[in-house]
């Protein structure tokens, strides 16, 4: 009996560890990702417009410092850049991965909490037009932004 309650004990935390690196559920999907981009779309606006009326390349991958030169954007003292900076917190607070613009385009990658067999990949992307080419998205608006979500 007391090996049969040891075995039975292995295989629950074996299971429990599989589970959770191969079959954990993801938490992307369209309606979370449309949902937080509803809720954040001033930040997300103000960003995307920051980055491409300066045409900005750049990868933001964390919090910047005010005050500093960071990833190819330069401190500016204006009213612009400080709504900039205010939304770069407020979107890398949430669940995404980096911010990354080549000037025209501007795409933000959500962090992915799925297990390894059920692991997707998904951001928001503004480029102003009606499609975002090499990528098959969902329109999340009629003036350029989109949803894209990827399995990976």
């Amino acid at each position: 009996m007391k090996k049969f309650l040891i075995a039975f004990i292995i295989l629950a935390v074996v299971g429990g560890v599989t589970w959770f690196f191969l079959l954990r559920p993801e938490t992307i999907s369209q309606e979370t990702l449309t949902q937080d981009f509803e809720e954040h779309r001033q930040a997300y606006e103000d960003i995307a417009y920051y980055l491409t009326k300066k045409d900005i390349t750049t990868e933001i991958k964390d919090i910047p410092m005010a005050g500093k030169q960071y990833d190819g954007v330069v401190y500016e003292d204006t009213d612009e850049y400080r709504a900039f900076m205010e939304a770069i917190y407020v979107i890398m607070e949430e669940d995404h991965d980096a911010i990354i613009s080549d000037g025209k385009n501007v795409e933000f990658v959500y962090h992915s909490t799925g297990g390894r067999f059920r692991k997707l990949y998904g951001s928001v992307i503004y480029n102003g037009e009606n499609q975002v080419k090499g990528k098959v998205t969902v329109p999340l608006t009629t003036n350029g932004w989109h949803l894209y979500i990827a399995q990976g």
